[in-house]
């Protein structure tokens, strides 16, 4: 049977248009990878990294679907293809999950810190060798610095560790100074604080896994470009300001 010119045209020209269409109009949701359970990511979806990732990725015709795994499974997961991207981890993460691409662009900024009690003066990773240390699994910057100290305990629940730490079973507890602070506000604990100087300061990147590299550049541009016009800061006040 012979097709009519009137037929052939328009299925070629489909064809045509549907391979010229740009990489991200390919995909329609992405599933992100999450870990956290705190003011950067709830359930809801409503959490500072949340609404950030979800604004990035809506400026370049994606969805974004924020899925949460367990902390030591995220990277394993996302690092295997089973979910797309990893909301928030430090520099780095590409060269031992080598499945990952890295987004060029900083989602935030996070301050490691030790929470205490009592007035512990700490002057780095080394002077916490001889006390005892509560830690949330998974946390990988963390773990490096403090592989070889004796007294460490890992646990899942930071609200765990920080009732630990209360009732004087540990010295220290170390996680995000933002997100910790929340945790503090949450369970009216009024006695521990941030030590300081922070632990290390680091910028925090969303990563991909490498069958979508191609989408690393243009979540960059759109973070850059939220960050220009008001909108990363607005996300960001508007997520926080219960604890100014």
């Amino acid at each position: 049977m012979r097709l009519s010119v009137k037929l052939v045209f328009p299925i070629m020209l489909g064809l045509f248009l549907w391979g010229s269409l740009p990489a991200s109009a390919e995909i329609r949701t992405v599933r992100v990878s999450t870990s956290y359970r705190n003011l950067l990511s709830d359930a809801e979806s409503a959490g500072m990294l949340d609404q950030i990732v979800k604004e990035a990725f809506k400026r370049i015709n994606i969805k974004a679907e924020i899925v949460f795994t367990n902390t030591r499974r995220s990277l394993v997961t996302v690092n295997n293809g089973e979910l797309d991207a990893e909301i928030n981890r430090v520099a780095g993460m590409e060269q031992t999950y080598t499945n990952l691409v890295r987004v060029p662009e900083p989602n935030m900024q996070m301050q490691f810190v030790a929470f205490a009690r009592k007035k512990i003066s700490i002057s780095g990773w080394e002077s916490l060798r001889k006390l005892r240390i509560g830690m949330v699994q998974g946390w990988k910057i963390l773990e490096q610095h403090t592989r070889e100290f004796p007294h460490v305990t890992h646990l899942t629940e930071i609200s765990t560790l920080f009732e630990m730490l209360e009732r004087d079973r540990i010295d220290v507890v170390l996680y995000s100074k933002l997100t910790g602070c929340e945790e503090l506000h949450k369970l009216d604990f009024d006695d521990i604080h941030p030590l300081s100087p922070p632990l290390a300061t680091r910028d925090m990147f969303l990563y991909l896994h490498k069958s979508h590299e191609r989408l690393a550049v243009p979540l960059a541009e759109a973070l850059r470009e939220m960050k220009k016009d008001g909108t990363y800061a607005r996300i960001v006040e508007r997520t926080t300001c219960h604890l100014h």
